[in-house]
């Protein structure tokens, strides 16, 4: 999979939890709304939504056969 391809947000919000304060990362997948990574760092948000992008549509993103071909395409 191309991750360079995929559009996402990336949001942090600091929670209050009583005895301690957090910075939570939210990775919003723009073309699946329903795919989601959290982590405690971008990095570690952008692999789960990955991971969970990959679960969900792997199967569509092959890399070995990108639907293209040289033949199909012609010069106007």
């Amino acid at each position: 999979m191309d991750l360079s391809a995929i559009p996402y947000l990336i949001v942090s919000r600091e929670l209050d939890f009583g005895f301690s304060k957090e910075r939570v990362y939210l990775c919003l997948c723009l073309v699946d709304h329903m795919v989601l990574g959290i982590g405690l760092s971008r990095d570690e948000s952008l692999r789960h939504m990955v991971a969970e992008l990959e679960d969900r549509h792997g199967e569509q993103f092959d890399d070995e056969d990108d639907g293209f071909e040289l033949d199909s395409f012609s010069n106007n």
